[in-house]
Formats: C-alpha cells, sequence, structure tokens
C-alpha cells in the first residue's frame, strides 16, 4: 500500500464485495457504541454535545473532499462541490442539533433515512479502499443515518405524518436550488440533469425528466416505509 493509493483516483469498486460490507459494517459497529453510549452512559449535557461533535466531524470529512481536490490540483466544480444531499445534510443537522430544532431535525430524519440509507444499498461509489473517497463515502452515508436514529432513540424525539409531508417540500426546495446551480455550472448535483450510473433504485424510475416526477411520487412512499419501524417503536414503548 503507497500513499498515492490515497488519492489516485480509481474506477474498481464493485457493490457488494468485501470492500462494500466493510465499509457499511465498520461504520455500524461504531454506530451501535454510539447509540448505546448516548443511551445508558451520557447525561443530557453529554448526548447534546457528543452528537453535534460526531455531526462537525461528518461536515469536515465532507468538505476534505473539497479541499484536497484543490491541493491536488484536480478540483472541478461541476463535480467536487458539497451539493449533494448528503453533503448538505451534515451542516444542517449542525444547526438543527445547536438549536435543538425538532422542525429542522424531523425534515432531515426522512431524507436520511430514505435517502441516505439507499445510498448504502446500493452505492454509487467508483474508488477502493483507501482512496480518500472510499473513507468518506461510507463515513457519510454510514454515519448520517447514525445521528438521524440518535435522535429518535437518545433525544427523544417522535415524527409523525405531518414531519413527511414538510420533509418532502423541503427536498423540493432544496432541489429546485440544486437545479438551478446546475445549469449554471454544467453539473448534476442530486442527479437532476441524468440519472446516476446503472445499479441505484433510479433504473426503474424511467428516463431523464419522467424519474423525477417518479421521484415526488417514491418520495412519500419511501418517506412512509422508512416512518414504519420508528412509528411501531413509539407505540410499543409508549403507546399513549
Amino acid at each position: 500500500m503507497q500513499l498515492s493509493d490515497f488519492y489516485t483516483d480509481t474506477e474498481g469498486f464493485v457493490a457488494y464485495s468485501t470492500e462494500h460490507f466493510l465499509g457499511v459494517f465498520s461504520v455500524l459497529l461504531f454506530g451501535i457504541w454510539f447509540l448505546y453510549m448516548g443511551k445508558y452512559r451520557w447525561n443530557e449535557k453529554q448526548q447534546w454535545r457528543n452528537a453535534i461533535i460526531f455531526t462537525v466531524v461528518l461536515y469536515g470529512i465532507q468538505l476534505f473532499k473539497t479541499f484536497i481536490r484543490i491541493y491536488l490540483g484536480n478540483f472541478n466544480a461541476a463535480t467536487d462541490l458539497p451539493l449533494e444531499l448528503c453533503n448538505i445534510i451534515p451542516i444542517l443537522m449542525i444547526i438543527a442539533l445547536w438549536n435543538k430544532s425538532r422542525l429542522l431535525l424531523s425534515v432531515i430524519f426522512f431524507w436520511i433515512m430514505a435517502g441516505t440509507i439507499q445510498a448504502n444499498i446500493t452505492p454509487t461509489l467508483l474508488n477502493v479502499f483507501p482512496h480518500y473517497e472510499w473513507i468518506r463515502y461510507w463515513l457519510i452515508h454510514s454515519g448520517l443515518p447514525i445521528i438521524a436514529i440518535y435522535s429518535f432513540y437518545v433525544l427523544g424525539y417522535r415524527y409523525n405524518f405531518r414531519d413527511i409531508v414538510r420533509s418532502a417540500l423541503g427536498m423540493n426546495i432544496i432541489a429546485a436550488v440544486i437545479y438551478l446551480i446546475n445549469i449554471f455550472l454544467d453539473a448534476n448535483y442530486m442527479y437532476l440533469v441524468a440519472k446516476p450510473p446503472p445499479g441505484t433504485v433510479y433504473d426503474i424510475l424511467g428516463p431523464w425528466p419522467w424519474y423525477i416526477v417518479s421521484l415526488e411520487f417514491a418520495l412519500i412512499i419511501f418517506f412512509s416505509i422508512a416512518y414504519l419501524p420508528f412509528r411501531l417503536y413509539s407505540y410499543l414503548h409508549d403507546p399513549k
């Protein structure tokens, strides 16, 4: 293994390979520890502080991609700005946790549970370990579900169907802004101009621009499915 392996781009990643499962389960193990500590070991002040610290670390990891691209001299504004949804969520999560904003947390919660988790199942990753993009991808896409579940399981926030509607509206607002940026930069952030490479859920949603229309209906379905386990948990532990 050489230092150049950390920053030399490759296209050797294979979904559902050992690398795929290593990426997911390594962060998952940390998540189990983090949720346990938050629920049973930390006091309320520590719960909020450590959640914020964890999210700040995630955002720092995300920004690292932009900085290292600039340093290496291969930065491309059309691909390397932190404008994907999973890049935007950490900064919004920091704001939500810092202000203890249930409203903002509820919007972000469903973005993560329906979107970010899907990125773990059907990854769009190209680079293999130990490339920094491999590390960034799994820390972000596995780390964000941890903090979303943490907001429910540790911080005690409960979400409802009205939050699903707010989350869908918020997604459309973000998408409209990013679409305009895409036009300006000739980019494809959030896959609003073209679908990602084959092997993702987009494959079943039709060609552009119809897959965007399909996503509008899929949003509510995905959000509702993501909501069910948490609704069941709330019912079993607090039937009132």
